[in-house]
């Protein structure tokens, strides 16, 4: 992702125009004239007006000219960029392909219900793959399936993630690259636990960047999204995981395709660099 993405995300996590993105992306389709109302307000009198309850009481929220300016040209922005990523998604017969090409097991996601769809694991086998792959043969330590939280201590300053991640480099304790995976093979339309996957990556992330804040450290977040079929249902919550990428909360979003061919790339690049530098 490229300028002008890079310009929305050098503004930083706690800049107002993500309250703004995320006011306006609450709207649901059906609200299509509530919502071109609500931005005519934005843009005539750079003001924020937020419905408080069900009763029509609204708060309108004196907003800076710069900020409105982001924001008008990030959600349009944003519309190109998301067109082009969903592209990036993949069927499941495709993603066990990739496995099958690399002789890699993808495994198989078991539900009690037999009359479920038995989805793969095909993301994350090719993720962890690549990476053990790639730490193997370079002598780093990895840890592609934790079965516990992960930890950062310097000085005074400690976090601890609040559920666990699907991968660590090198280890749980002070991982330089952690990573989560969001895959969804189902044949359903999707559901709820995809909105709560935008919700778990934004708290992983948030919590990342506040810890960095006060420790000094950098940690870099990687989020990978598979899935054409239920990603497509759910197009919102597709939307706002690039946000999530754009306000700097996720450092690297690697979507279906690209794990293919960005993720070695980016181990290397991350990785070999500071080897060398210590």
């Amino acid at each position: 992702m490229n300028h002008p993405i890079e310009h929305y995300r050098s503004l930083g996590f706690r800049n107002i125009t993500w309250e703004m993105v995320r006011y306006y992306r609450a709207f649901t389709s059906r609200q299509k004239t509530k919502k071109e109302h609500w931005l005519k307000i934005v843009r005539e009198s750079n003001t924020l007006p937020i419905q408080i309850n069900s009763s029509g009481e609204i708060l309108k929220a004196p907003i800076p000219k710069t900020a409105v300016s982001n924001f008008l040209n990030y959600i349009s922005d944003t519309d190109t960029i998301f067109h082009q990523l969903i592209d990036k998604l993949r069927v499941e017969e495709d993603a066990m392909k990739y496995c099958t090409t690399r002789n890699i097991s993808s495994g198989q996601t078991r539900t009690k219900n037999k009359n479920h769809h038995q989805s793969s694991k095909a993301m994350v086998s090719a993720v962890s793959n690549i990476a053990e792959t790639f730490c193997s043969h370079h002598k780093i330590t990895i840890n592609s399936d934790p079965q516990k939280r992960c930890v950062w201590h310097k000085e005074n300053q400690l976090h601890i993630t609040a559920r666990n991640l699907d991968g660590a480099i090198a280890s749980l304790m002070n991982p330089q690259i952690v990573w989560e995976i969001k895959e969804y093979w189902g044949k359903t339309k999707g559901g709820s636990k995809m909105s709560d996957a935008v919700y778990e990556c934004q708290l992983v992330g948030r919590e990342i960047r506040e810890y960095e804040e006060r420790s000094g450290e950098k940690i870099i977040h990687v989020v990978f999204i598979d899935g054409k079929e239920q990603w497509k249902y759910r197009a919102s919550d597709f939307r706002r995981f690039i946000d999530l990428y754009v306000q700097g909360l996720i450092d690297h979003l690697i979507i279906g395709t690209q794990v293919e061919t960005d993720w070695l790339p980016l181990l290397e690049k991350t990785l070999l660099t500071n080897k060398k530098k210590r």
